[in-house]
């Protein structure tokens, strides 16, 4: 069957017993040794002493164990057969003191004992611009092998382990990861022996940049460069926002972040929305939690679906799916959005100048910074005050320096009402100066209980001063004769 290894040294002991037959040896100074007829060879060398057991078998005498100290380092290299794979790895061992032991067949490893500062490096034979270094750190490993050929198949790193996943190119969009945890399990692919998984379990920590994740356990998947956080309330947060879910998942290479179940994200300031949420407090943080949510750090992009809601103090939006754009400033809700994001300045009765929210309903919605416009479509409803304007399609400017309305344009099906008065038209304006809403239609019409109704292609109603005029314009921005039509209500005396 051949050599299982050999062993090379400046001193050698030999131990036989009674059969004559060899038990152990000891080598020292200067000690190498290596595997024979492997897929994948296993190189060890130390400057201290190596002990050597073997095992009876019928004449001859299997080996069973190694056991070095001094920092042995053990290599154990790509399989031969996979020589010219782009994923095959090589991985160095090193700890204070290292145990190897063999199969009964006295030919390939079973396990391994790695104690003392122990360190694995992986590193891919080709080493290309997209491929890592990885290092796996802890006080002890405990390494298994597959059936066969010295094939490594799980490194058990316990005491408090790290890994490090260092890109051999570095760039803007790739940068170093680091996973730490109580226990971590590195699991290799069996043909090529690069890294398939790392499992960390309790306390897991993991960071790239500025962006950082922590949960009771976590995973990372090397095929996709996912780390996948669980249990333990997960969490994830960079430099704009941090998000907690039931679960999360980080894509390193994506650089998106997802949450899936009762999602809560916290942006720090409506300043790190990049302006795409129109709160009135730059520096007051912003809150949004939603069943599910996806982030994707680099375009400051987050999409929140499943009953989302976002707030900033009494100011809140809700639909189905949220999205936020910070890059081009800009807020999207889909499906049954309501919101209280703006407010309207009015006269009382006594003449005196307030300001009250403004409560909008629709089928979905966008809100714009750099134009600051918000844009309501489909059954929209909005309140403020004792008015209620609806709609298909409205779109509400804001003043430059507030979140008070400027002016409100809504179309098509527009009814505008008021206790005691309800006007009907084609188009609308609403203009917050002056408060006044002109309606143009075929015709527009207003109706009121104490004065009776009015018709015109164009009607200003005075919101504030109880009346109607008619200027008979035959558009929204032209003004001419034309036939007007007046029912008054008479009152008995």
């Amino acid at each position: 069957e051949g050599r299982a290894a050999e062993v090379h040294a400046v001193n050698m002991d030999f131990f036989f017993d009674d059969d004559q037959q060899l038990q152990r040896a000891v080598a020292a100074r200067d000690v190498r040794t290596r595997s024979l007829d492997a897929d994948s060879e296993v190189q060890l060398t130390t400057s201290g002493e190596l002990n050597v057991d073997f095992i009876a078998q019928g004449e001859r005498s299997l080996l069973k164990e190694m056991r070095a100290s001094s920092r042995p380092v053990i290599t154990l290299a790509a399989p031969k057969s996979k020589a010219g794979d782009a994923k095959a790895a090589n991985k160095r061992l090193t700890a204070d003191d290292v145990r190897l032991f063999w199969r009964a067949t006295g030919r390939d490893l079973e396990r391994a004992e790695a104690i003392g500062t122990a360190e694995l490096v992986v590193e891919p034979v080709q080493q290309t611009a997209q491929a890592d270094w990885q290092t796996l750190q802890a006080p002890r490993f405990d390494c298994e092998f597959f059936d066969s050929n010295n094939l490594a198949r799980v490194f058990i790193a316990t005491g408090g382990a790290k890994a490090i996943i260092e890109p051999i190119q570095p760039s803007e969009k790739r940068a170093t990861r680091t996973l730490t945890s109580q226990k971590m399990l590195a699991s290799f692919v069996r043909e090529t022996q690069d890294v398939e998984r790392l499992d960390a379990q309790g306390d897991a920590k993991f960071n790239e940049r500025d962006r950082n994740g922590q949960s009771t356990n976590a995973s990372y998947t090397a095929a996709d460069a996912v780390v996948r956080l669980r249990d333990g309330d997960p969490v994830v947060w960079d430099a704009r926002a941090r998000m907690k879910a039931v679960e999360i998942d980080s894509d390193t290479r994506g650089k998106i972040s997802y949450g899936r179940g009762r999602t809560s994200t916290t942006y720090y300031s409506q300043e790190q929305t990049g302006g795409a949420t129109p709160f009135a407090k730059v520096k007051s943080p912003v809150f949004i939690v939603s069943n599910n949510s996806e982030f994707r750090h680099e375009e400051g992009i987050g999409i929140y679906t499943g009953g989302a809601r976002a707030w900033q103090d009494d100011n809140f939006i809700k639909a189905d799916k949220i999205t936020l754009r910070g890059e081009t400033k800009r807020m999207e809700g889909e499906g049954n959005v309501e919101s209280a994001l703006y407010q309207a300045r009015r006269k009382d009765p006594n003449g005196a100048r307030t300001v009250v929210p403004v409560f909008a309903a629709a089928n979905r919605m966008f809100y714009s910074d750099v134009e600051r416009l918000l844009h309501y479509e489909g059954n929209v409803d909005i309140k403020q005050g004792i008015e209620r304007i609806t709609g298909e399609v409205a779109d509400v400017y804001l003043l430059k320096d507030s979140y008070e309305v400027e002016r409100t344009v809504a179309s098509r099906n527009v009814v505008l009402t008021q206790p005691g008065k309800r006007g009907t038209g084609d188009w609308a304006q609403y203009t917050a100066a002056d408060e006044t809403m002109v309606m143009t239609g075929s015709p527009a019409r207003v109706e009121d209980v104490a004065q009776g109704a009015t018709e015109s292609r164009r009607l200003t109603v005075f919101l504030r001063e109880n009346r109607v005029v008619s200027d008979g314009g035959s558009s929204d921005t032209q003004q001419s004769t034309g036939r007007v039509r007046s029912t008054h209500r008479i009152r008995k005396q």
